[in-house]
């Protein structure tokens, strides 16, 4: 199985305008899932989502085509 690692939506600081929120797959947990995780998901299509807690990233971790981007899209989340 295919894990896109993500981050729960409780502990991210920056969001994107474009993301959307779905839930881990081990605890249950909200999370967020920027445009490239979004491409990812629709390019394979049985990829599971796994949140930043239960399924840490290891050093070597790839990231998801595009990500490298994304932080400059991102703004600071309101948490209201």
């Amino acid at each position: 199985m295919i894990e896109l690692i993500v981050m729960r939506l409780a502990d991210m600081i920056r969001v994107h305008p474009d993301q959307i929120t779905g839930r881990c797959s081990k605890c249950g947990e909200e999370v967020g899932i920027y445009p490239s995780g979004q491409r990812v998901m629709q390019e394979l299509p049985d990829v599971e989502l796994v949140c930043q807690v239960c399924r840490p990233p290891e050093p070597d971790a790839m990231l998801a085509p595009g990500a490298e981007l994304e932080p400059f899209a991102s703004r600071k989340r309101d948490k209201s």
